[in-house]
Order: structure tokens, then sequence, then C-alpha cells
């Protein structure tokens, strides 16, 4: 292995949301305004400035919004905003320790939102008044509620005598879509596994815990999957930075790319869809807010350089930039540098990869987003790299 890792474009498009960022600062200055029916409707268009017509009555005060397998209820009050999600029917089965169990979700992870229980149904309720309405606040209930039910809903389906209170409305990729995944899916793990084996086999174990982050993110970039793959990547990749010893989070890592490879072509497929969504599930990202995130992994980079080590150099630098994909919906520009770096360093020797992200890196860190190919910049700075790092 005297190369770095792969890159391929995403297949089937990621999680790019249709968010019109302008929108965003007329809500905060209709609230400063005391306009907080016209904030919280410009919240809305923030979001997609479809959604008001789509899915709203005729005086915008109510709306009921599809995200996955729930749908938000709004209503707007001349005094409160009141959000309702309906979410799960359950029965006498297994009551108690599912009750138990969104017990334990209204204290953590759930801040603002809670999940209440009438008639045998379980639904997310947040009210609060007008008044009240911050766009930043308001923004972050939506959130907490679509993604804590996104990612609760398979959990508690396997686990309970549980249904669906709302069925998702989702797309399937026609068949050569979704065979050409499944091909790239397999190849995806058998790279991971070949490197691996030859870190371990070099006595240098430590560099799979970048191997197992940067596969799990690659599959979610790559794939988007949703269903409960997605479910079970984003809870595996929380247990890469958990607080526990590092061969602890590796061995939980590995076991977890084993469940992978031995996922049936029928499961994986099934979890492989377009989805109708309200809050999506990256959060925007600026160039500021990536400097900002990238502080600590560019500075460990560049010490990396400075010590020739440019097989950690690589790694720490590919772990930076699938965050970057993983975490964020990138601006456009942001977002072709980051593509354009990863492709020209994809399958390069640990020296040439090292430079071309760290030179790709560098470029994202000083607002350079142009996105053409580094290959020429790569050549000259070799020894521009020399002379530093002596």
């Amino acid at each position: 292995m005297k190369q770095s890792l792969s890159f391929d474009k995403t297949l089937l498009g990621s999680y790019r949301s249709p968010i019109s960022v302008d929108y965003w600062n007329e809500a905060l200055a209709e609230y400063e305004k005391n306009n907080y029916k016209e904030a919280i409707l410009k919240l809305i268009d923030y979001v997609g400035t479809h959604l008001r017509e789509k899915h709203g009555n005729e005086d915008n005060s109510y709306f009921k919004i599809p995200h996955g397998s729930i749908v938000v209820e709004i209503e707007i009050t001349d005094t409160e905003l009141k959000i309702l999600v309906p979410f799960l029917e359950f029965s006498d089965t297994h009551k108690i320790p599912l009750l138990r169990k969104i017990a334990e979700v209204n204290f953590s992870p759930l801040n603002l939102a809670q999940i209440k229980s009438k008639n045998n149904q379980l639904y997310f309720k947040y009210e609060t008044p007008l008044h009240l309405c911050e766009p930043y606040k308001i923004y972050y209930v939506l959130e907490e509620i679509c993604h804590n039910a996104d990612n609760m809903d398979d959990e508690l389906l396997d686990l309970f005598d549980v249904t669906l209170l709302h069925q998702p409305i989702i797309k399937r990729y026609d068949e050569e879509v979704l065979e050409k995944s499944w091909g790239k899916f397999q190849a995806i793990l058998e790279e991971a596994f070949n490197y691996i084996q030859y870190f371990e086999e070099k006595r240098m174990e430590y560099f799979n815990w970048d191997i197992i982050n940067i596969t799990l993110k690659k599959i979610e970039y790559i794939l988007a999957p949703n269903g409960k793959l997605r479910t079970d990547i984003e809870k595996n990749v929380g247990g890469l930075y958990a607080k526990e010893d590092m061969p602890i989070r590796i061995q939980r890592g590995k076991k977890f790319l084993e469940e992978l490879k031995n996922t049936t072509k029928e499961d994986f497929i099934e979890d492989i869809y377009i989805a109708e969504s309200f809050i999506p599930i990256k959060s925007r990202s600026d160039i500021e807010g990536l400097q900002r995130n990238w502080k600590n992994t560019y500075d460990q980079a560049t010490k990396e350089m400075q010590d020739k080590k440019h097989t950690g150099a690589s790694l720490t630098a590919l772990v930076g930039f699938y965050d970057l994909l993983y975490y964020n919906n990138p601006e456009d520009a942001i977002y072709n540098k980051a593509i354009a770096v990863l492709g020209e360093a994809s399958s390069k020797n640990w020296e040439d990869a090292a430079t071309i992200l760290y030179t790709g890196m560098q470029d994202m860190m000083n607002n350079n987003l142009t996105a053409n190919s580094t290959s020429n910049k790569t050549s000259q700075k070799k020894g521009f790299f020399a002379k530093l790092f002596k």
C-alpha cells in the first residue's frame, strides 16, 4: 500500500439542499422589527422557497411539511407558534420499556421539543409565544425534531411493537443505478480492509482509525444512503470520537465494517433511495466556518508535512476533506474545490497525495477557492516544501 486511498464523485447526488441564504437575513430582520409571523415565514422560505406554496394554506397560518417518515405540522396563531409531529403508534406489548426509552430521549438528546404520548400514539410537540420565535431558536427546534425522528424510527421499529403514523415519500432509483451502487459499496469496503490489513502487518494500527473514519464518510458521500444504513453509519462515526482508548474504538469500527461487508444486496438496496425532506441533515458551511473547523486538522497536517510523515499527513487531510462533505452542505465554490483536490490526490503515492491534499487545504485556509487542477502547483511546490520542511 504505497499509495493513498481512491476517490470517486458521488453517484446519487448526496444531500445538497435548496437553502436560500438571503431569506435568513430577512427572517432576522423581521424578528428585530417584531414582525414575528413574517420572521417564521421567511425562515420557511430559507429552508425552501417552494414550501409555503406546496404545503401551506392560503393565509400562511398552517403547514404540513413531509420529512422522511414524519410530517411536520406548523401552526401560527395570533399569539403562538405550535409544532406538532405525529410519530409512532404503539400497542401494549413492550409498552413500559418503550415509554422508558422515550423518557430518556426527552431528557437527552432533546432539549426544546418533547415527545408526548396520547391514545397509544407518540408525537413530537413544541409550543411557544410568537415573541420568543427567534429564527435561530426555531430552526434548531425543527432540526432537533426532524433529525431525531429520522435517527430513532428504525431503532424503535426494530425493538418494539410500533408502526409509523406516516409512510415516507420516497423515490427509488432504477436498476442500473442500484447495481452500480452495490458494486461501489463492495469496492469501498474491499479497499478499506486491504488498508487495515496492511497497517496491521506494518504495526501501524493507529492509522486504521483514519481508514475506518474515511471509509464510513466515503460511503455516505458516494452513495447517500437513507434508512437504517445511514443511521448505523452516523452512530458508528460518533463512536470513533468516543472517550475511550483508541484500540477499543478501532476494534468497534472494524466490527461494523465487517457487518457492512456481510450486508445482503437486498438490505443494501432497501436503504438506497431519495426521501422527501424538510430540514437538511447537514449544516450550511461558508469559508469562515470551514477555516474554524479545520484549524486543528490543518495544524496537525502541517506538523506531519514538516516531519515528512506523508502517510499521516495524507490521512489527516483526507479526514478533514471527508469531514467537510459529511457534516456540511458547503457553498458551491468550497464543494468544487474540495472535489477537485480529492480527485487530484486519488491513488497517488503517499508523498504526492500529501502534497496535493495539503496544498489544497492551504489554499482553502487562505480563501483561494479556485477549483483548477493542483498538479502544476504540486510539482512547483515540491522544492518549496523541501526547503520549508528541512
